[in-house]
């Protein structure tokens, strides 16, 4: 996928995936107070698919100091919809 995506981008059948929390499904893991990880993929997505946008907070003082993505199959940080929501916490994020 082109790192110049579409604003609607699609999944695997070429149907849109709406970059919006109030249209897709969302999971998110606190760490305290603060979420630490969050993820975004079409309505009904199983955890367990490789269908998920993944991102993970990092926060100093509980103020948000970074924002990073999980480095996909080709090495490179990617904020697509390609990764196992379940895998969040063993993936390697820059």
């Amino acid at each position: 996928m082109a790192n110049t995506r579409p604003i609607n981008s699609l999944d695997a059948n070429n149907r849109p995936i709406y970059d919006s929390v109030d249209d897709l499904a969302l999971q998110i893991v606190y760490n305290g107070s603060n979420p630490e990880y969050i993820g975004m993929a079409r309505p009904g997505a199983d955890v367990d698919a490789p269908v998920w946008k993944i991102q993970k907070l990092t926060y100093s003082s509980n103020n948000l100091i970074a924002r990073q993505w999980p480095v996909n199959a080709n090495g490179s940080a990617s904020n697509d919809y390609e990764f196992v929501f379940s895998d969040y916490a063993t993936l390697t994020y820059a």
